[in-house]
């Protein structure tokens, strides 16, 4: 961003009307205190499936934490968080952004069919979580002692399976999932992690089933809407949501 504005005052004399014009705009959309984000295409490897992802690291910040972002099953990929991972950006966090086995770009060994419940490509895609999380520990700009997990639907005991056997993360948020096991929810709170349970009342899946179960065991903090759909439909119906999650992120994750 210095480097435009410098480019502009460079070319724009001070007697010239349209080119001042063209410096309040820049300021206005592109305020000097953004956080602009360099996003980079990513490939690793889980297991031979080449897993496919976007890395979001701000710039101007010195090793940040990063967020790994978790989508839906069946047409959800890593896309659905591109807003959201500029958010995180504006918040000095990095995020990575993959697509999980089956979906997405990562289909090199095959793709999820639309209603199809391949438990390879689902129940036990969990590994891919594990994959990169090493990836991130390669990237010497990030620091990957400091990880966040937000996951989606299905997603969300993919992250708490790779965690029983991988490690757990710093945090996890978990968009609406109905599929979290009781063994998960249990181990991650023998553990004490940071958790965080979103859901709509509208939900149209068992999500409001398991809020119901995460507030009996007394575990994590729950935020609930009246409506806003299921899992990811969430950052969009709910206007709000990205910014309070970002926030929550980083005081888990201790951004400064």
């Amino acid at each position: 961003m210095k480097q435009l504005e410098k480019h502009l005052h460079s070319i724009v004399a001070p007697h010239n009307i349209i080119g001042r014009l063209l410096l309040i705009l820049t300021a206005f959309f592109f305020p000097l205190n953004a956080a602009w984000a360099k996003n980079e295409r990513v490939t690793f490897d889980s297991s031979g499936w080449q897993i496919v992802g976007d890395l979001n690291v701000p710039e101007n910040m010195e090793r940040p934490p990063v967020v790994i972002l978790l989508h839906t099953m069946w047409r959800g990929n890593r896309h659905q968080y591109d807003d959201f991972a500029q958010t995180l950006s504006e918040a000095g966090v990095a995020s990575l952004r993959i697509d999980l086995r089956g979906h997405g770009d990562s289909i090199n060994k095959g793709k999820l069919a639309y209603r199809d419940i391949d438990p390879a490509l689902v129940f036990d895609a969990w590994p891919d979580v594990n994959a990169a999380r090493a990836y991130l520990a390669t990237r010497s700009e990030l620091d990957a002692g400091r990880v966040a997990i937000v996951s989606a639907s299905y997603s969300g005991e993919l992250a708490a399976k790779a965690g029983r056997f991988g490690g757990y993360a710093d945090a996890y948020v978990v968009l609406a999932s109905g599929l979290l096991s009781l063994e998960s929810v249990f181990r991650l709170q023998l553990e004490d992690v940071p958790f965080l349970f979103v859901y709509a009342k509208d939900d149209h899946t068992w999500a409001p089933k398991m809020a119901e179960f995460v507030t009996m065991r007394k575990f994590g903090d729950l935020w609930t809407y009246e409506d806003g759909g299921h899992a990811t439909a969430l950052l969009t119906s709910q206007p709000g949501l990205p910014s309070r999650l970002a926030t929550w992120l980083k005081s888990q994750l201790a951004v400064q």
